[in-house]
């Protein structure tokens, strides 16, 4: 470790030869010497500083996430008033762009999910995040049950419509782009029936800006939602 390279920028570097690495190999075949000599740090340094090819495969991910994250913010803070639905399906679709040079490694971590119980728990989780951060930046404060589940429904949306990205091979994605909007709608219908998103609509409401925004006619307080 050169004397000017910090703990992060380490974990950056060999996080990224291990993401290479799974390209083409399970996670469990992935050892933490190899990654440490493909990313030109001594193994007891890695071992030091990653812990586990997992801890390093999550923090690729989390790079990943925030830069999409960022990406998206960019673009719709140059694009003026966006709908908070628009926001939404913004960001998943930008997400799905960073990630789509590297469907081999996403097929990798599925698969080793499903023989990993505890890898899949630490995969849903980052994904989770990665939602959280994304409605973080639509201006939700997430507050009580009805913040997480709107955390979760995103993130169920976005894991059913992984399914139909990994084989999309439209030059725009534009099958992803469908399949977000589908799903997207499917689980508007499902938090009004469950009211998550709030109270119930009059004739002249609009739901699905309910359901972009979240509102909620009882919690209109400071420090609430949106600001």
């Amino acid at each position: 470790m050169a004397a000017s390279e910090t703990p992060t920028m380490m974990m950056d570097r060999l996080s990224d030869a291990a993401w290479v690495m799974l390209a083409d190999h399970a996670p469990q075949a992935i050892h933490i010497d190899d990654v440490a000599d493909a990313a030109g740090v001594a193994p007891a340094a890695a071992r030091t500083t990653a812990g586990s090819i997992t801890a390093l495969i999550l923090h690729k991910l989390q790079r990943l996430d925030r830069q999409a994250a960022l990406e998206t913010l960019a673009d719709i803070e140059d694009a003026g008033d966006v709908p908070v639905r628009d926001m939404i399906v913004e960001a998943l679709m930008h997400r799905f762009e960073i990630y789509a040079p590297h469907r081999r490694q996403v097929a990798q971590l599925n698969i080793a999910a499903r023989r990993d119980p505890s890898l899949g728990l630490r995969l849903l989780d980052s994904l989770v995040q990665a939602m959280r951060m994304i409605l973080r930046m639509t201006g939700d404060d997430l507050a009580g049950f009805q913040g997480e589940a709107r955390v979760r429904g995103v993130a169920g949306v976005a894991m059913v419509v992984a399914r139909v990205w990994q084989d999309d091979d439209t030059p725009d994605l534009a099958t992803t782009m469908k399949e977000i909007d589908r799903r997207l709608t499917t689980a508007e219908e499902w938090g009004r029936t469950l009211r998550v998103l709030g109270g119930g609509h009059a004739p002249d409401e609009d739901p699905e800006e309910d359901m972009a925004t979240g509102d909620d006619p009882h919690a209109q307080t400071p420090g609430g939602r949106y600001q």
